[in-house]
């Protein structure tokens, strides 16, 4: 294993600086444009192998992410548009919600748990934490924020959750404040400061965006949320997150938050705040021995070409503060500092930094309380203990995405640092080992990306936030990187991932089995690809996962995808995978995949594969080999063409083939639409002749089912009313089928098989919504949380509609109207009178129906997870119900599904 990794060093070491793809020509030189950012990037991929580098795909992420969301001439919008349009979403939610009209009834599928993986080096999770806060007295409570799915809650040490702020605007959280005099009180910074300064004021962010909203509060432990008076304008971009928030224990209404605009003071409880500093701040501590002592880490961000690295201290909460003599550079050197106070000698104050590289620069420790400084351990004589190995290489890292550190509370010497791995020192920063690797390659160990970590004093455990979430231990030991020579060496940490019931994972696509109708595939940002196969998860491929397909004559035969179009497949669910499948175009062609690389199988013939790089692929042999099937040139200024964004085939005719490229502002290349009506052998570049707006990202396309030349394209971007198009032959004119979509980017779109009236859905940045020939478009939410949709299937088998999100997992829901034209909006189950109360409840309660359309019901009682906990059949008289129940369910959030003829009604009930 041990040469392995020296393998995998040795390439890092030949393919270059990952980190130099993202810096401008001169450190005061800050990037200009989107275009700018995105033909670096390629610059740098096309000399370096992405599959043996790292410190990339955090940033591809950022730009495929935002690509699709710019303005026409690719520069950014206010982001305002977006914060409007999200408010007006939750309204109409609120007003179908008090109407009861359940247009939706979704409810969560999963993942329930983080699965095992074959890949005995696999280390997986649900999805990214930023952040832990403790209940004062209570050692079984405790609350996470999380990247892209809000706020959530245990009352029994993290056993069961319950997610608190689903209908905010923004379900990314960057940290939590508890009112220590009274806990039903807590502020959250909304937004997303991990990627401050990758560019957010190139991109508008448009969603569920990592811009910020400020500081929100909440008086009644969760149950609603409101601004507190420190909000910002979109427009504002970065200059909108905050990062820190705190409650004076002395006197609640005293509050301090900080982040990239400064540190800002409240003596109200937040509705009134004032500026009593302006600077970058990345971190702020609170002295253990003292609450009015705070101690503030500033920054320089090379990317925004603003701020100034160093430490500040105040000794009156926040309201006077003092730069610090430190030692640490100030500007055009160290990126980010973190502080960390020994708890057992509060004089003992240390300071981890990174450089413009974002690998290690420093370690400074005061054992004055801040008045003098020492660097313990510097770049170069001391290992990197920001990279992804045993430090060896000086340079790179990830430290302005992930860094943490922590003293331990019984000895001011030991001190616990993260940035990929855990790295520890037991003498104040002189020599370092390692804790943790971020695979499994010496046996469990922790997930990749250390966000924040931090010891509970109520029950004597450590907890590490992490991308793959939230991890726990009674006791941090040191490991050896030397010892990893010998075979069968294993991290000595224990952990416990307390991530299970935290459905928070962020996924982009999913896959559905029309043999077995309970199975499903999803690819996940960071966390691979998670199958769910006849009642098991399992985590399969590794990287980030993609696109995936189930054969639909044989669940165990599937296919996933990683990044830039590399496939995998097995024939066995999953236990053992086969990769390469797609090198013949990946590295045989002079053409390049997008992130998420289009692919599908053709239903009556399995094996028969279409992939969309910068061409249209096909494969006759399951992905052994591979035929050129377009032949569209390359960019101009490019030696690659377009890459696409989508491929369909015609459901009824085999040989209609759209194909769906992708906008690329820094080669001025436009979006375009091309048709193949004889199978691939001749192509149309229909952008040519077509009324489509080309300088919008083309996202989705889904044909009609009985009309080859039947087709929808939907759009990215924020231009109102501009969002579906239809045409009704074959692409060569077409009609704006926007009606009252809002005005958020359309990520995917997807036609009824079998609807009389042509049903169709659109996924966005925040719901889904349906429409039909006869009727404009309609929010189809019920229960879903206000989170981006990333794509929409449909199973015919058991007439359901599938999702998957961008930080809350998957969802399922039924449709519109079945194949007998059932159940049109608002009416069958959705007229039913359903009573759940007392709701909440601690588990006891009553459920009444009246005016139920039919004399049977099966009833479930659905987790946040998706597990079925209980299951019975009731028996209606006239229509009606009364029973009252004794469930024995821990804390958390439950989904009562009523469900007859294929309908479902669902009902939340909430157990404290």
């Amino acid at each position: 294993m041990r040469a392995l990794l020296f393998i995998s060093i040795l390439f890092l070491s030949l393919s270059g600086n990952a980190q130099t793809f993202m810096r401008p020509a001169s450190p005061n030189a800050p990037f200009q444009n989107f275009a700018e950012r995105q033909a670096r990037f390629d610059d740098w991929i096309r000399q370096n192998n992405p599959d043996s580098s790292k410190g990339w795909k955090w940033y591809q992420r950022w730009l495929e992410h935002h690509a699709s969301r710019l303005q026409p001439d690719g520069n950014p919008v206010d982001p305002a548009i977006w914060y409007n349009e999200a408010i007006r979403v939750a309204e109409w939610k609120s007003r179908q919600s008090l109407s009861q009209t359940r247009a939706g009834n979704w409810s969560p599928i999963g993942p329930d748990i983080v699965p095992n993986s074959p890949d005995p080096f696999s280390l997986h999770g649900m999805g990214r934490i930023n952040c832990v806060t403790f209940h004062p007295t209570d050692p079984l409570t405790f609350w996470v924020g999380i990247a892209q799915g809000g706020v959530w809650k245990t009352t029994n040490g993290g056993q069961s959750w319950l997610p608190l702020t689903d209908d905010l605007p923004i379900l990314r959280i960057s940290d939590i404040a508890l009112d220590p005099n009274d806990t039903d009180i807590m502020y959250i910074s909304v937004g997303d400061y991990a990627y401050m300064g990758v560019g957010l004021d190139l991109d508008a962010r448009k969603r569920q965006t990592h811009y910020g909203l400020g500081v929100y509060k909440t008086t009644d432990g969760g149950q609603s949320w409101l601004p507190t008076g420190l909000t910002f304008a979109q427009t504002e971009r970065d200059g909108s997150l905050t990062r820190r928030v705190f409650v004076d224990p002395a006197n609640s209404q005293n509050l301090i938050a900080a982040g990239i605009h400064g540190i800002w003071q409240s003596a109200d409880g937040g509705a009134n705040w004032s500026q009593v500093l302006d600077s970058l701040i990345w971190d702020i501590e609170q002295a253990p021995n003292d609450p009015n002592t705070l101690y503030a880490s500033s920054g320089y961000r090379s990317t925004l070409d603003m701020g100034t690295a160093g430490i500040l201290k105040s000794t009156d909460f926040g309201a006077n503060w003092t730069w610090l003599n430190t030692g640490i550079p100030r500007q055009d050197t160290v990126q980010r500092v973190e502080i960390a106070i020994s708890p057992s000698d509060p004089n003992y104050v240390y300071a981890l930094t990174c450089d413009i590289e974002r690998g290690f620069y420093g370690l400074y420790r005061s054992i004055d309380a801040g008045a003098n400084w020492e660097m313990r351990a510097a770049k170069g004589s001391a290992p990197n203990i920001l990279h992804w190995y045993d430090g060896g290489t000086p340079n790179g890292g990830q430290g302005t995405y992930d860094l943490a550190i922590l003293v331990d509370p019984n000895d001011r010497e030991r001190i616990y640092t993260g940035g990929i791995n855990m790295w520890a020192s037991e003498d104040g920063g002189l020599s370092w080992n390692g804790v943790s690797f971020w695979r499994g390659d010496y046996g469990p160990s922790l997930h990749a990306d250390q966000h924040f970590y931090a010891y509970n004093p109520q029950d004597s455990k450590f907890y590490v936030c992490n991308d793959g979430g939230l991890f726990r231990t009674d006791n941090i030991q040191i490991g050896s990187w030397d010892s990893t020579f010998n075979a069968g060496y294993q991290w000595p940490t224990q952990w416990e991932d307390l991530s299970d019931g935290i459905q928070a994972t962020s996924f982009y696509r999913l896959g559905i089995s029309l043999s077995a109708p309970d199975n499903v595939i999803a690819g996940a940002q960071d966390n691979s690809t998670f199958y769910y196969n006849n009642g098991d998860w399992s985590n399969i491929i590794g990287g980030d996962g993609m696109e995936c397909l189930i054969d639909p004559t044989d669940p165990n035969r599937i296919y996933g995808t990683f990044q830039f179009g590399g496939m995998a497949r097995s024939t066995d669910g999953g236990q053992t995978m086969e990769y390469g499948i797609t090198n013949q175009i990946r590295f045989g062609t002079d053409e390049e995949g997008a992130w998420t690389t289009p692919f599908f199988m053709e239903p009556n013939a399995p094996l028969t594969l279409y992939a969309a790089y910068g061409n249209a692929w096909r494969s006759y042999d399951g992905g052994d080999t591979w035929t050129q099937l377009s032949n569209c040139p390359p960019m101009t200024g490019a030696l690659f063409p377009a890459p696409a964004s989508m491929i369909v085939r015609a459901p009824s005719d085999e040989n209609v083939i759209y194909m769906s490229k992708r906008i690329y502002h820094q080669y001025s290349q436009a979006s375009e639409l091309w048709r193949s009506l004889d199978g691939g052998f001749s192509w149309t570049n229909l952008s040519l002749t077509a009324n489509l707006p080309d300088s919008l990202f083309f996202n989705d396309l889904t044909v009609d089912d009985d009309n080859p030349f039947h087709l929808w394209l939907s759009l990215g971007g924020f231009v109102d009313g501009v969002k579906v198009f239809e045409t009704l032959d074959a692409g060569d004119s077409w009609s704006n089928d926007t009606g009252t979509l809002p005005n958020l980017p359309v990520n995917t779109i997807i036609h009824q098989p079998g609807s009389p009236n042509n049903v169709l859905y659109a996924g966005l940045d925040i719901g889904v919504w349906y429409k039909t020939d006869t009727s404009d478009w309609q929010i189809y939410s019920e229960n879903l949380p206000n989170v981006i949709v990333t794509e929409l299937e449909i199973n015919p088998t058991n007439q359901k509609l599938y999702a998957s999100t961008f930080g809350r997992g998957l969802w399922r829901a039924d449709l519109v109207v079945d194949e007998n034209n059932v159940g049109i909006g608002p009416d069958f189950l959705a007229k039913m009178k359903v009573s759940v109360s007392p709701n909440p409840n601690d588990g006891f309660f009553r459920l009444e129906i009246e005016d139920a359309p039919v004399k049977e019901l099966a009833l479930e009682i659905v987790d946040i997870k998706g597990r079925v906990l209980r299951q019975e059949s009731l028996s209606l008289s006239s229509g009606s119900f009364q029973e009252a129940y004794q469930l024995d369910l821990p804390y958390g959030l439950y989904y009562l599904r009523l469900s007859a003829d294929n309908r479902t009604y669902v009902e939340k009930i909430l157990i404290e």
